[in-house]
């Protein structure tokens, strides 16, 4: 298992380099066609949803493991810098994904993902869940961005639950110096254009239908992985391979496959290849297959980035 838990700072640095290269290039060619551009647009800030998730959620997940560099100040840092430009820091991501989500077991109601799950409107599993109720809330809704609308209101709630964390009150000072200067630069329109936009409607948009793939109704076990090739090698950084990750959290996202052929004998899991299989399974999920079965608990925190 050893080999499989190594770090690599230079990885980590080269990774987020490319994907803060691939944002700047899709921003710079977006701004530079005219109005009529609408199509170029529109793939920019897909492109920039995409990147924020595989920056600010998969990258971000990593470095709340201490994935990112053998240095745990280096990985503290790169973990900032993947925070701050998604609303929320790393010792937030961190006290509510690692404290309340990995060491709390799955089943429990008090688990974080279970709040989350109250929180975005998704019956508990013990209820039934008609195939058009669940394709509205599990299709629909986030497609037509309707859970990103929910998801960045509450970012913006989260903020009094995070503000007595030093790191938080520095994020939400930058941005503040941020708004000021795209303001006074009048550049206020293309920060909400190509940074809030792409941010409400496809990294949570994004990072919804990997939230309730994870754990929603899984039937035989606690959780499920998604192993889709393109998602995972283009998207997520691997974040596909769950139940393994759950099981031996020390490997870094580079280490996953290779550790899962190795080690996939070990975890009960339940397999999907994409989110309409996920999809499929959720409505497919009967209660009494399921010797995990949870009840949620009373709504709470948003949970807005609680991550895998």
């Amino acid at each position: 298992m050893s080999r499989f838990t190594r770090r690599s700072t230079m990885r980590a640095l080269l990774t987020i380099a490319v994907e803060y290269a691939i944002i700047t290039g899709a921003i710079a060619i977006a701004a530079a066609v005219p109005n009529t551009g609408w199509p170029i647009k529109v793939l920019a800030i897909i492109i920039i949803g995409t990147r924020q998730y595989a920056l600010g959620e998969a990258l971000l997940h990593e470095a709340s493991h201490w994935h990112l560099s053998n240095s745990k100040s280096v990985n503290n840092m790169l973990g900032a810098i993947l925070a701050w430009p998604v609303f929320t820091s790393l010792t937030a991501y961190r006290r509510f994904h690692n404290r309340l989500h990995h060491e709390v077991d799955i089943a429990d109601p008090e688990n974080s993902i279970w709040e989350d799950y109250k929180d975005w409107g998704l019956p508990a599993p013990s209820r039934a869940l008609r195939p058009n109720r669940a394709f509205w809330l599990l299709v629909l809704r986030p497609a037509i961005g309707l859970t990103g609308i929910m998801h960045l209101l509450n970012t913006v709630r989260d903020f009094t639950y995070d503000f007595d964390l030093w790191e938080t009150r520095l994020m939400l000072t930058a941005w503040a110096a941020i708004i000021a200067g795209a303001t006074y630069l009048s550049l206020w329109q293309e920060l909400i254009l190509y940074w809030l936009i792409p941010y409400t409607f496809i990294f949570s948009t994004i990072n919804y239908w990997s939230e309730a793939g994870d754990h929603y109704r899984v039937t035989g076990a606690k959780t499920r992985s998604d192993l889709n090739w393109f998602i995972n090698t283009f998207i997520s950084y691997n974040i596909g391979y769950h139940a393994l990750h759950h099981k031996y959290s020390s490997i870094p996202w580079f280490h996953l496959p290779e550790a899962y052929c190795a080690h996939n004998t070990e975890i009960v899991e339940q397999v999907s290849h994409g989110y309409w299989e996920t999809f499929v399974q959720i409505i497919a999920y009967t209660p009494l297959q399921d010797r995990f079965e949870s009840q949620m608990p009373p709504a709470g925190r948003s949970g807005a980035v609680v991550g895998p």
